[in-house]
């Protein structure tokens, strides 16, 4: 294969799809890096050349001209997807649009769509049966997903990933009007519906904090690095703030008894390695396993209502003590 035609293969998967484009600078840079040598003129002529052959269009409103795919482009594969590939894309796109944002999901909605193109290019095929055959259901509650603008979400994600500082119009919880902070991003947290970005403020450089993203008004990249506390732990700050779903580390021994109809599934499907079941002449079982403390698990336990009695941990067995004197001042 001659050297001219792996430097038009690498020009093509260095094109970004619509709206974000490449320049023929950029383009030169990245293939000098792969050993290609081209001149500026021979990779313009090279791109005019592809766009006849694939759908890939040059913005000339203004100069220097950028290049994409087409936004509704089938893109380009090599090798192509085949059936059990197409399937398994198609299956994890059921699963991940419940979790990802929609502007990120239309990001990658090209590749979930080649796949049910060729699930369904076949009317006979027995994977497009399957796939008719097979569901996803989540089993949260899925929440609205609150508005957040793409291009402020585009340069957040961007600080994050280039290490850099950002401007911002930032409106406080509870506030009509936004003020200008100066910040320095250090990561991002995803939970359910909600896009948190993890940052310091200049006016307080030792404590990290986290904000939701759909009270970002505006945003300006900013060209110098970002400053990181000393030894910042992303794993710790989460647990500190509770942004995730564990209170401790720690692991305890948990022993409920539970309805037999409501907890049957934990002969099938049980917690962990660690579950012993102990069945019980009034048609309940004992439930005994070693649990991390999570706010999950704890969920998970109230979803049973009546159905369960939680004898131990101590502190656990309070907290639901706590819980039902507290409904029945209400319901009473």
């Amino acid at each position: 294969m001659s050297d001219t035609l792996l430097r038009q293969i690498s020009m093509v998967e260095m094109i970004p799809r619509y709206p974000e484009k490449t320049f023929t600078s950029e383009i030169k840079d990245k293939l000098s890096n792969l050993g290609y040598e081209a001149t500026l003129r021979t990779i313009q002529r090279d791109l005019q050349e592809l766009s006849r052959l694939f759908p890939i269009v040059s913005d000339e409103r203004s100069q220097p001209f950028g290049w994409s795919w087409e936004k509704d482009a089938k893109g380009f594969e090599s090798p192509a997807m085949d059936p059990i590939q197409a399937l398994t894309f198609s299956l994890a796109a059921q699963y991940l649009e419940p979790l990802i944002p929609k502007a990120n999901f239309k990001r990658i909605e090209a590749f979930f769509n080649r796949a049910e193109n060729i699930l369904t290019g076949n009317e006979k095929s027995k994977l497009l049966n399957w796939r008719k055959r097979v569901k996803v259901i989540p089993e949260n509650i899925r929440f609205k997903e609150p508005k957040v603008s793409i291009k402020i979400r585009q340069k957040i994600y961007q600080a994050v990933y280039e290490g850099t500082q950002i401007k911002a119009l930032y409106r406080k919880r509870g506030n009509r009007t936004s003020d200008e902070r100066h910040m320095h991003p250090l990561g991002i947290v995803i939970k359910g519906s909600m896009h948190y970005l993890i940052c310091m403020m200049n006016e307080d450089p030792k404590a990290p904090r986290y904000l939701p993203l759909q009270r970002f008004e505006r945003v300006e990249l900013l060209n110098e690095t970002a400053r990181e506390p000393k030894n910042f732990d992303m794993e710790e700050f989460i647990h500190k703030n509770n942004l995730g779903f564990t209170y401790s580390d720690d692991l305890y021994t948990f022993e409920a008894i539970f309805d037999k109809t409501m907890a049957f599934h934990l002969f099938e499907t049980p917690l962990n390695d660690t579950q012993t079941i102990e069945e019980l002449d009034n048609h309940k079982l004992k439930i005994k396993a070693r649990i991390p403390d999570t706010l999950q698990f704890e969920q998970w336990l109230m979803s049973f209502g009546s159905d369960v009695e939680v004898l131990k941990p101590k502190k656990l067995r309070e907290k639901f003590v706590k819980l039902t004197n507290n409904l029945k001042k209400i319901y009473d």
